[in-house]
């Protein structure tokens, strides 16, 4: 069977019941392997056969993209991305697998030089319990979307039997992809979502040296933007190692200074287990830090949990803000 063909942002939105959709897609994957991804924006088409359902689309929004590593219970680590959000929930043909899907998007994708975040089939990895908890209740990021031509029964059996799961990046010039693919096991549905963000928002493009001289001068204080944590956990995922590279090379050159590295959370949960997550998470940065070459005592780690927030912890978009590591310039030492 033909899996799904990569095409550009006009006929992903617009051409979709195209009866030349076929041809089309066709045309365009071969065209998407020339033209530069400076120039084109990747979107990823139905598998071939698909019936549209309905399609979703926010000019900025928050979707939770779930990533390796795996914690306890197989259960995948978050990470929450901000942008442009299209999506899209699909009927796959009578003929074909779960699996099938999910392994011609892997390919498709891995064609186009995403880079996969998590490649999750039917039991490799908790899906049961992550799908329905980031976009079923209670974060209702998928089920709380008012789809053209999708009822709330049919988003939960896309999310509930959501067994199969895979999430990409591809970086270019002007923006970073990022595509999410949930497949169920009812219904025959399965979603693609694709968020655009602009790199000027990207934390791990945006954080360098210069960035961080640059807002300690004016403010005193900068967001280590692009440190991401296993949930709820202190560990420090590999996908941080460009902002570490950066905030180690601003501290070489600024070893005179002395700075307070300040953990934050939102404020769901308990009090004293946020306090004290908070507190480690700024720990697990020095120590990375440490292991980089940088002095214990240039560094002291505090915890606020969520006694500072950033923005309302009403939304999801205002906790992502609240769920950060700052470095702020400190005075005086003990």
């Amino acid at each position: 069977a033909s899996g799904p063909a990569l095409t550009g942002p006009d006929v992903f939105i617009h051409n979709q019941h195209s009866s030349m959709k076929s041809s089309i897609t066709i045309l365009l994957l071969l065209v998407a392997t020339i033209v530069s991804s400076q120039d084109i924006m990747t979107l990823v088409s139905p598998f071939q056969g698909s019936t549209e359902l309905g399609d979703y689309n926010s000019r900025f929004g928050l979707l939770t993209i779930l990533t390796e590593p795996l914690g306890d219970n197989r259960i995948p680590s978050e990470k929450d991305v901000n942008g442009e959000i299209f999506s899209r929930v699909f009927e796959r043909p009578d003929e074909v697998t779960p699996y099938e899907i999910h392994s011609s998007y892997k390919r498709t994708l891995e064609a186009a030089e995403f880079d996969i975040l998590l490649n999750c089939k039917q039991s490799s990895c908790n899906t049961k319990m992550s799908v329905e908890k980031n976009y079923g209740f209670p974060k209702k990021q998928v089920r709380a979307r008012k789809y053209e031509g999708v009822d709330e029964t049919t988003l939960a059996y896309l999310i509930s039997w959501g067994n199969h799961y895979l999430s990409a990046k591809k970086e270019t010039a002007e923006n970073t992809y990022y595509v999410m693919v949930i497949v169920s096991d009812e219904k025959q549905l399965y979603s693609v979502d694709v968020v655009k963000v602009e790199n000027m928002e990207e934390g791990t493009v945006t954080l360098a040296p210069e960035l961080l001289q640059a807002k300690i001068e004016s403010d005193g204080k900068a967001v280590l933007d692009g440190i991401y944590f296993e949930t709820g956990k202190d560990i420090i995922t590999s996908e941080s190692e460009p902002a570490i590279s950066a905030i180690t090379t601003y501290l070489r050159n600024n070893s005179s200074n002395s700075y307070y590295v300040v953990g934050h959370t939102d404020d769901t949960g308990d009090l004293e287990n946020n306090l004290s997550l908070s507190e480690r998470r700024a720990v697990a940065v020095i120590n990375a830090l440490n292991e980089r070459g940088i002095s214990p005592s240039q560094l002291v780690a505090q915890g606020v949990g969520p006694f500072s927030p950033a923005a309302t912890n009403q939304s999801d978009i205002g906790k992502s803000r609240n769920r950060r590591v700052e470095l702020v310039l400190r005075l005086h030492k003990d």
